[in-house]
């Protein structure tokens, strides 16, 4: 413990040292608690992407949402504008700008960034439900649900699905009198486009 106090303390000397430390005492402080906020979100939420499938992993293909504007996405774009916002400004408060210039600088810089990271994710999720895929392919195959099917055919549901070439989180129904929980095995019945009818493997709450 008192090796990572050391280690903390080094880190906090040398952010100090660099004008790096945040706080809420300036407005170059307030900026760079911003931009480390959100650089430790979007740091977080890479190693959470690479170690879990978060819906944005090999396939996302939802019937909610053909662009693929999920909330995952909307995460990133967010982020992506705290980025730009909070080390556009510090930048820009640190050349000598006013607070008005460097608020303006924030916003200029956060915009742009959102725009890149919401263009960029459109373009992944356009390749990735380009329509492509040939859903019947999906009958007979065994899947995974991902987000509880509620019973008698009603909305909401999800599952995962593996196909030759993707990884494939898409909406499920179930035409059974039980909801089918999350992690339950099920097989695909029937398919339309970005929704597939199931039935389970085994009953629900049955290991």
């Amino acid at each position: 413990m008192e090796i990572l106090w050391n280690i903390l303390g080094g880190i906090r000397t040398v952010l100090k040292a660099a004008e790096l430390l945040p706080d809420f005492s300036s407005p170059r402080g307030i900026f760079c608690a911003i931009a480390w906020t959100a650089t430790l979100l979007t740091l977080l939420m890479g190693c959470i992407s690479f170690f879990i499938d978060v819906g944005d992993g090999d396939a996302d293909v939802s019937g909610g949402d053909a662009d693929g504007d999920t909330g995952l996405f909307s995460v990133r774009a967010v982020l992506g504008f705290l980025l730009g916002f909070g080390w556009g400004g510090y930048v820009a408060v640190q050349s000598g700008g006013s607070v008005a210039l460097s608020i303006l600088v924030g916003l200029v810089v956060g915009v742009l960034m959102f725009l890149i990271v919401a263009g960029v994710m459109r373009l992944i999720y356009s390749l990735k439900s380009d329509g492509s895929l040939d859903y019947n392919t999906l009958v007979g195959r065994t899947g995974t649900v991902y987000v509880t099917i509620p019973p008698h055919g009603e909305p909401g549901g999800q599952v995962q699905v593996s196909h030759p070439s993707q990884l494939i989180t898409i909406a499920a129904v179930q035409e059974g009198d039980t909801p089918l929980p999350a992690q339950s095995r099920v097989e695909v019945v029937a398919a339309t486009t970005y929704q597939v009818t199931v039935r389970p493997l085994t009953s629900p709450g049955v290991s």
